[in-house]
């Protein structure tokens, strides 16, 4: 009866694809204000515009800041109907 030898398979093929993708830039903003997020929104929307971005991303920013106006949409709506005061959280978003 022959033994079996284990061969380790060729990676060769891996490390080409790995070695083709190209790091994205990431747009990292400070603490979460209102400002903050019209900034990114704006600078998107020109990236856009003149070709630096592709649109796939700018639409996943665009995702990314309605679910955050919608989180705080949904905040003020719970504190006005168990009637009682904004967040602060809510506050310095809106106001700094």
């Amino acid at each position: 009866m022959k033994s079996v030898s284990k061969t380790k398979r060729s990676t060769k093929n891996k490390r080409a694809l790995a070695s083709k993708v190209q790091a994205q830039e990431v747009t990292v903003i400070g603490p979460l204000k209102a400002s903050a997020l019209r900034d990114v929104l704006w600078e998107t929307l020109n990236d856009v515009r003149t070709n630096q971005m592709q649109a796939n991303r700018a639409d996943a920013v665009a995702t990314q800041a309605r679910e955050i106006l919608r989180t705080i949409k949904t905040q003020l709506n719970v504190a006005s109907a168990a009637k009682r005061g904004v967040p602060k959280d809510i506050i310095m978003f809106a106001e700094s």
